[in-house]
């Protein structure tokens, strides 16, 4: 039993290092680009959020490749949010087993 344990508190650690990147990734990204109507005409806008409150800084015009930077970034913001509830609900299975609860 005790190599199970040595196994799992070795994946547990690997989990937290896993856990830290993602959160440094998430944090690395500014913003999201968005596209307001006002009147007949479209304005940018960088909304990023500060502390509780929410920003929103006018871009003004947009260059096609700066939409398809923030459009990849929000792609990669989804795929670091999924990755970090993964390994959160992973990290929580491990310390269950670890206490030798079974997991439900």
């Amino acid at each position: 039993m005790g190599v199970i344990k040595g196994v799992l508190k070795e994946e547990l650690e690997n989990s937290c290092d896993m856990l830290k990147s993602y959160q440094r990734e998430i944090a690395k990204i500014k913003g999201c680009l968005i596209r307001k109507k006002i009147g007949k005409r479209y304005y940018y806008y960088l909304v990023k959020r500060q502390g509780k409150k929410v920003k929103f800084i006018y871009k003004g015009p947009i260059s096609e490749e700066v939409k398809k930077a923030y459009a990849e970034q929000r792609k990669m913001l989804n795929k670091y949010k999924k990755l970090l509830l993964q390994v959160k609900n992973q990290i929580k299975f491990i310390k269950r087993a670890l206490r030798g609860k079974e997991a439900v």
